[in-house]
């Protein structure tokens, strides 16, 4: 009898020691936002994520000439933001700012992402519309899709003011 009682337990122990090795796939979730970005300036530019694919506070670094997508699958009514730093053109000797900041902002609810604050809401500068005094550069945007569409590209370049 002692015996048929060690061989369960050992039976038992194999048992949970084999499921405790035993990996669990784990999910992501989908995308729910992308924004392609194509940096058609002469110097390379940062972009900065809020919220990426499964995992927050996010660096991309995107060279002239190349794109990259921004992608994120937050379910956050609060969303993520991607905020990018295109750089002053290299013809202008003392550029007034030296960066500059564009800022796209996104949530989440009833099922889908939804653009909370585009980049004339959030006031990007050097703009056309939105540059201070002494500005002698932008940075210009080119949409492929109204600047509201959650799922877009825009092409970055800059010129004098």
């Amino acid at each position: 009898m002692r015996y048929l009682y060690l061989t369960l337990i050992f039976l038992v122990f194999s048992a949970c020691s084999q499921a405790d090795t035993a990996s669990t796939p784990v999910n992501s979730d989908p995308i729910t936002i992308t924004l392609n970005v194509k940096n058609s300036t002469d110097s390379d530019m940062r972009c900065h994520k809020t919220y990426g694919v499964d995992k927050s506070d996010v660096w991309v670094e995107i060279a002239a000439g190349a794109s990259a997508a921004l992608t994120s699958n937050t379910h956050s009514p609060s969303g993520t933001v991607y905020t990018c730093y295109p750089v002053a053109p290299k013809n202008i000797p003392q550029p007034n700012p030296s960066d500059g900041n564009f800022q796209m902002s996104y949530g989440y609810w009833d099922g889908a992402p939804h653009v909370t604050c585009d980049n004339d809401c959030n006031k990007g500068y050097p703009t056309d519309k939105i540059h201070y005094q002494g500005n002698n550069w932008k940075y210009i945007l080119k949409w492929k899709s109204p600047e509201d569409v959650v799922n877009n590209s825009v092409e970055f370049l800059t010129g004098a003011l």
